[in-house]
């Protein structure tokens, strides 16, 4: 006679890893594509420099998600810091971003001087061999050995302490600790907020609050090698705390140097500078919402452990993943 588990889930581990890889994941090859295409920029940029050192410019380095190689299938943009020297830079954002146009069509003579142009806080250079543009974020740089520099918040328009390098090791020193899961659980929740964006009217999260929330459950101890039980830590999490709970790290700066004050509705600090709450636009309404849909998220991966029938597994999986999700 056939016998049954009705312990074992009906959607598995490989079947979450094989969704991760067909829908989620930027492929690997096309990531070394793009991360050449920096590359490229990087290496004339730091010969027209040695050449040219009055220009005012000093160094490009690839940043955000690629960088980090959390990025999804659906990156649309590449980001890059360029660190500019600050006596030799304007420090108004719009004079700064005009003056170093100026200076990328002439670095970058063979590029038709349209495809760069100022959009935002930051200098595109657009590209259309890979599909991808190149925004460029001017850092105010005044000689810091591990590249701390003054960058323009993309949201808030504040100027705002950074270092490139100093934030890629912050995650490196999670991935080292659970290689390969700890990322792909990372990007399983970055495609999951996406998600929510799409479907969830005036929602918007952004997506380092999500990867520093999933560092802190690292740190606390949570393994994410089942991406069904990394998943559900990171939504218990948001219940449980409702998001007002102080997230900060000890990596670059002691807990003494964060603010004594109250600094919004959701206090998440950048890992690189303790004044710089990076949830400080998250509104009240927002940190609801936030954790009204993990809650719905989680009840929806805690039944689907429960369900019978594959198509009912199915279903809770798409709630939480979207239309995409098979298995």
């Amino acid at each position: 006679m056939q016998t049954f588990d009705f312990l074992a889930p009906e959607i598995t581990q490989a079947d979450i890893a094989a969704f991760a890889v067909d829908k989620v994941n930027l492929k690997s090859e096309r990531a070394n594509q793009y991360r050449e295409q920096v590359r490229t920029l990087r290496e004339h940029l730091d010969r027209y420099i040695s050449e040219h050192p009055d220009m005012g410019l000093a160094k490009m380095i690839l940043s955000g998600s690629l960088a980090k190689s959390t990025a999804l299938r659906t990156i649309n943009d590449i980001d890059v810091g360029l660190y500019v020297k600050g006596d030799s830079a304007p420090h108004d954002l719009g004079k700064l971003l005009e003056w170093l146009v100026g200076r990328l069509r002439t670095t970058y003579h063979q590029i038709s001087p349209e495809k760069i142009y100022v959009d935002g806080p930051c200098v595109v250079i657009s590209f259309s061999g890979s599909g991808l543009d190149v925004e460029i974020a001017p850092i105010l740089y005044e000689g810091d050995p591990q590249w701390r520099g003054y960058l323009f918040d993309r949201f808030t328009g504040a100027k705002v302490l950074t270092s490139i390098p100093l934030h890629i090791e912050f995650l490196r020193k999670r991935k080292a600790a659970q290689p390969d899961h700890f990322v792909q659980v990372l990007r399983l929740l970055k495609w999951w907020a996406r998600e929510r964006e799409k479907d969830t009217q005036g929602f918007s999260i952004r997506s380092f609050l999500v990867e520093l929330i999933t560092a802190k459950l690292a740190d606390d101890g949570c393994k994410f090698a089942d991406y069904h039980t990394g998943l559900e830590h990171f939504f218990v999490y948001v219940q449980r705390t409702g998001l007002k709970e102080r997230i900060a790290f000890s990596d670059n700066y002691a807990s003494s140097a964060l603010p004594s004050r109250s600094t919004g509705a959701v206090e998440i600090f950048d890992p690189v500078n303790p004044e710089n709450n990076v949830a400080s636009t998250m509104t009240e309404t927002t940190r609801r919402k936030f954790v009204e849909l993990a809650d719905r998220a989680l009840d929806a991966l805690s039944y689907a452990r429960t369900c019978q029938t594959k198509g009912d597994a199915l279903e809770c999986w798409r709630e939480v993943m979207g239309a995409t999700f098979n298995a």
